[in-house]
């Protein structure tokens, strides 16, 4: 029994559980809207635009996926030992993990160092965001064994809710702290030199650096298009997870002290459970013997495969949005609609943790979990509604857009529904005793999806980025493509390296009738996420409860 137990523990105070395990939630939810930050750090140099020494996008987006990495490794590797030590303190050592995680990232933004970013959001942040996940949902699963689903989906809610809460907050701190770099007038009007590592730099002062804005990429800033002063100003980035850090860390810390677990075998008054039933505390399969069954790799691929596709939408879903409906309705689609796409993804995830979490306990949690291939059409179908708005025009593109809303929020409901149900499904299949060990192992189906999601997205976008701008170059001809960059063809690879050659500037100097190929960057990612989402329906339907009486004796077989 852990020292934390209530020992005044009663049916009226179990409710007051709720609330701090809800607001540590909410307060590492904001881990979900890393694609904030996205821009900010890959203009830390460059502030209106990515400079040659800024991270590319392929090597930020993985931070995300070594976070999430860490939460599945933290969870199978603390659950046990957070049934141990108790709620208060794996909260409060989580609340600290934060706070450093999200200082280390100030640092590495200061610093412009890549192994600092992955080390504060990534091995810090990964290691807080399971701890502070998984200890207010073993508390409150052990306060109510009568209302699993509702009281995990309570919790849940507040882990999306903390995800619609934060990308305003983190566009405020990140506005505030942002400092417009030294403008040097338009770029017909500046005479530029091509570098021979592909930078540019002002032809009367080769040691001024600069970076070439275009009316996108200055428009995600608030700024005109033009040439910038490489090396002034401040995008931030820094700024912004100092200030994070501060309330996140603050938040989680004082809540945590206030989540105490029942003694073991409580139950609520007037609740009886059969000796025989999982329903309860006292009956369940140990972790090591539950994930030898066949049902538990079903039970992982049903988890991965439903999750990846919302992963690789949730990483990344500022760039996305921009990127894709930027192009074709930029005055609709300007940076504080993004903003308030994302916190719409989060709003769509705490819905779908708690509506989800409460209707498993009407309709069964398998039952939940097959709505969730409806998500593939929606991924299968959205390639087709990008080709749509393209073809339609500006004046007609805004019903795709709306299709899409719509449809991205659907999935990701559903994939908050997958980990708000998941608890009280592994309950129902292997007894609640263990069910916090069990639940630890599961979240591995989760932390590969959140590596291969994520990664994968950055992999396919970067093949298809590089296609596009061959494509590009190719329709530009080498005479004009010098004229435009100052370097021949054959100096390509080096000029997209260097971020000089992107399809922004491409599609400035190419025929006006040139269609701007950024919208179909995501196609590969969305056909991909829909075959996972198909692959996890059949995995469901596959799954069947085990003989957990069968496998009780058989552990205690092995016990004697």
């Amino acid at each position: 029994m852990s020292s934390e137990a209530d020992k005044s523990a009663d049916d009226t105070n179990r409710w007051s559980v709720i609330p701090p395990a809800a607001l540590v939630e909410m307060s590492v939810g904001a881990i979900y809207c890393y694609s904030m930050f996205q821009l900010p750090l890959s203009t830390l140099s460059g502030v209106v635009c990515p400079a040659p020494d800024d991270f590319t996008t392929s090597e930020i987006i993985p931070v995300f996926s070594m976070a999430a990495g860490g939460l599945g490794l933290s969870s199978a590797a603390l659950g046990s030992w957070v049934d141990k030590v108790g709620p208060v303190k794996a909260g409060t050592i989580g609340s600290l993990c934060w706070f450093s995680g999200l200082m280390t990232c100030a640092a590495a933004s200061h610093l412009h160092s890549l192994p600092l970013l992955y080390l504060g959001y990534g091995g810090l942040g990964g290691a807080a965001w399971g701890l502070l996940y998984m200890t207010p949902v073993s508390a409150t699963m052990k306060w109510f064994p009568d209302r699993r689903g509702l009281a995990t989906g309570l919790t849940l809610s507040a882990f999306g809710a903390g995800a619609a809460i934060a990308p305003p907050l983190i566009d405020f701190f990140t506005t505030m702290h942002f400092v417009a770099p030294e403008f040097l007038g338009a770029a017909s009007e500046v005479a530029l030199t091509t570098l021979p590592d592909g930078s540019q730099s002002l032809t009367s002062d080769p040691s001024t650096k600069v970076v070439v804005a275009t009316a996108s990429d200055a428009a995600k800033v608030g700024l005109s298009e033009g040439v910038y002063k490489l090396g002034t100003g401040d995008s931030g980035a820094t700024g912004a997870f100092a200030s994070l850090a501060c309330i996140y860390g603050g938040v989680s810390l004082a809540c945590s002290q206030f989540m105490k677990a029942p003694p073991p075998g409580w139950l609520p008054k007037g609740y009886e459970v059969d000796e025989d039933s999982t329903a309860g505390t006292k009956i369940g399969v140990p972790a090591d013997i539950a994930v030898r069954t066949h049902q538990f790799p079903l039970l992982w691929m049903t988890i991965f495969g439903n999750a990846i596709g919302g992963l690789a939408l949730i990483s990344s879903s500022k760039m996305i949005m921009t990127d894709i409906w930027g192009a074709n309705l930029p005055n609709v689609v300007t940076a504080s609609f993004a903003t308030g796409y994302v916190a719409a993804l989060g709003s769509a995830n705490s819905f779908g943790r708690l509506t989800w979490a409460i209707a498993s306990d009407k309709v069964g949690r398998k039952n939940a979990y097959s709505v969730f291939a409806l998500g593939l059409p929606v991924m299968a179908g959205t390639p087709y509604l990008i080709k749509t708005a393209i073809e339609s025009g500006e004046s007609s593109a805004v019903f795709p857009l709306g299709m899409f809303i719509g449809g991205s929020t659907f999935v990701i409901a559903n994939y908050g529904g997958i980990f708000s149900i998941l608890p009280a499904y592994i309950a129902d299949l292997y007894g609640s005793k263990y069910s916090n060990s069990i639940h630890g192992a599961a979240l591995t189906a989760w932390s590969a999806s959140a590596v291969c999601g994520p990664m994968g997205l950055a992999l396919l976008r970067s093949r298809a980025e590089k296609n596009a701008i061959e494509d590009l170059v190719n329709n530009l001809g080498d005479g004009k493509f010098e004229e435009a960059f100052g370097a021949s063809t054959d100096k390509m690879d080096s000029l997209i390296e260097s971020k000089t050659l992107t399809i922004s500037r491409l599609m400035e100097v190419s025929d006006p009738s040139t269609i701007d190929p950024t919208p179909t960057l995501y196609d590969d990612v969305f056909y991909a996420g829909a075959g996972f989402i198909a692959a996890a329906a059949i995995a469901n339907q596959l799954l069947k409860p085990p003989n957990v009486q069968q496998l009780i004796e058989k552990s205690n077989k092995k016990k004697n």
